[in-house]
């Protein structure tokens, strides 16, 4: 095999003025023998086109001054040249330039061309170019057979406003696309993308990436290991660990489309979505987030809200969850669709749908509404709490407002009016007032716990007073009508008032919302 390039130009530097053949006419005689040569080689041998100059051997010439050989398709270029006609192989030196047909472009400062395997191995400044895009890097193989060109020093590639750099990186020039490992980076005006493995077509400007990916921009940032982003769009699908973050929501599923420059996502399969401003995520099945605008998230397929506040988390259940930003504070409302359940462990409830508003902390229930707090019930049409601190603090009743409260097995206190007002302590209910047509039922017993009877009155207005959950005193803001039935004597009108309902049945159980998270990533 022929030596290296630098050995052979150094060669051909020390030669002597004398011994350089110079006149045309010999020029041509030596061209026309090699023209032999390539002739009985059929097509295989690398054709010189032009040299200003040209000595050495038959198997080994110098070719100096606008050198220009061909092969197969190709035309290279360069200032001057070793060839060596047995191996079929020429070193290129100074201003080399390749051009394969009317699209791929090489230049370099030096070249080895090998005829019979039609690979170029290029080293210095090399510049590959096709309509598309510009490769640079300091050494480039360029394989014409697959029409591929490999580099391991590092390389950059240009591709209209986008810049790609790595370690290693392959180019197919069929499909012109380029192939990136270790330490890829993709330069964009409006983001960065960081990974180990991408695909990259340059074309359609469509990245694909394998394994640990992150994108950067100024308003967010996106991880994930599978996926695909078209840069000219913006749009992204992520397809193992997507998590996008955007502004103070982060989003994360099993699959994710990604609009960056509309904000909108969609993902589907073990989703999580999460206010780091407001403290809350909502995990489910299929989700999505709109973030111009309201900024507007909604959740579908078993989603679950969960609140993480001391002292105890706040788990919200539905068929669907939507939460939508109100104003520039980051105060958001949020809307439970059908079947709405609660749990806390001071508090449950359950109703067909739930409003809430972080701007004031309340809750609003509709549709059958429920509360339940420890062995008191409350129903009513809309029932609203208001939260102080992460703790119940007032309660607000309106329309057949009713309170159920457990005093044994078979006996409860009961409130029932058209509105009511209550407050808590220490998570506990401590007051009620009932406004406009009040009426109780009230179990009384001895110091010793024994039950003497059943009071029923009836008073438009009442102030109901708690103790650990239990009625401890009922007082009548006007003058009552009321009554003392010794136990035995009632009726099941005296211990029944209109609308009682039994729901106890109904009260959620922590381990129910549990069962949600089993799939929650």
């Amino acid at each position: 095999m022929a030596g290296g390039i630098g050995d052979s130009f150094q060669d051909f530097q020390m030669m002597g003025a004398g011994e350089v053949l110079r006149g045309f006419g010999f020029v041509c005689l030596v061209l026309w023998s090699m023209g032999g040569e390539l002739r009985a080689q059929a097509g295989k041998l690398i054709r010189i086109v032009n040299s200003d100059r040209v000595t050495g051997t038959r198997d080994v010439s110098y070719l100096g001054g606008n050198v220009v050989f061909e092969h197969e398709g190709a035309r290279m270029y360069c200032d001057s040249a070793v060839r060596y006609l047995n191996s079929n192989v020429i070193k290129a030196f100074g201003n080399i330039r390749l051009n394969q047909g009317d699209t791929l472009t090489m230049t370099a400062h030096a070249m080895e061309y090998d005829g019979n395997t039609r690979v170029a191995r290029a080293k210095g400044d090399v510049v590959l170019r096709d309509p598309e895009m510009t490769l640079t890097t300091q050494r480039l193989e360029l394989d014409r057979n697959i029409n591929t060109a490999y580099y391991t020093t590092g390389g950059t590639i240009t591709n209209d406003e986008n810049v790609l750099k790595s370690q290693i990186g392959m180019y197919y020039a069929g499909p012109r696309m380029f192939s990136f490992k270790k330490n890829v980076e993709l330069l964009n005006p409006r983001y960065r993308m960081e990974c180990d493995t991408l695909q990259y077509f340059t074309t359609s400007r469509v990245a694909h990436f394998i394994g640990p990916t992150h994108i950067y921009s100024d308003s967010g940032q996106i991880y994930c290991e599978n996926g695909r982003y078209n840069t000219v769009t913006d749009e992204a699908m992520f397809n193992h660990n997507a998590v996008v973050k955007q502004k103070n929501i982060e989003l994360r599923g099993d699959s994710l489309y990604y609009h960056q420059r509309l904000e909108i996502g969609y993902s589907r399969g073990n989703i999580a979505i999460t206010d780091t401003a407001e403290k809350f995520t909502v995990y489910g099945q299929e989700g999505v987030y709109k973030g111009k605008g309201d900024e507007v998230v909604t959740v579908t397929g078993r989603p679950l809200f969960l609140s993480y506040s001391e002292p105890d988390t706040l788990y919200i259940s539905g068929d669907t969850i939507r939460t939508v930003k109100v104003d520039s504070s980051g105060h958001r409302q949020m809307y439970v669709y059908r079947d709405m359940r609660l749990y806390r462990k001071d508090l449950q409830g359950k109703a067909d749908s739930l409003y809430y508003t972080s701007a004031d902390s309340a809750f609003h229930l509709y549709g059958r509404p429920v509360l339940w707090s420890d062995t008191t019930q409350i129903t009513g049409g809309l029932i609203s709490i208001t939260m102080s601190g992460n703790q119940p603090d007032s309660l607000f009743v309106f329309e057949n407002a009713f309170i159920l409260a457990i005093e044994s097995d078979t006996f409860y206190n009961q409130i029932r009016g058209r509105d009511l007002k209550g407050n808590f302590e220490d998570r506990k209910l401590s007051k009620v007032l009932v406004i406009g047509n009040g009426q109780t039922v009230y179990y009384v017993k001895e110091e010793d716990g024994t039950f003497i009877g059943v009071n029923r009155a009836d008073c438009s207005n009442l102030l109901i007073l708690f103790a650990e959950n239990k009625v401890k005193e009922i007082k009548f803001i006007t003058k009552p009508d009321s009554r003392l039935i010794p136990l035995g004597m009632e009726t099941d009108e005296d211990v029944r008032l209109k609308n009682f309902e039994n729901r106890f049945g109904e009260k959620p159980e922590l381990y129910q919302f549990k069962d949600l998270m089993i799939s929650a990533p």
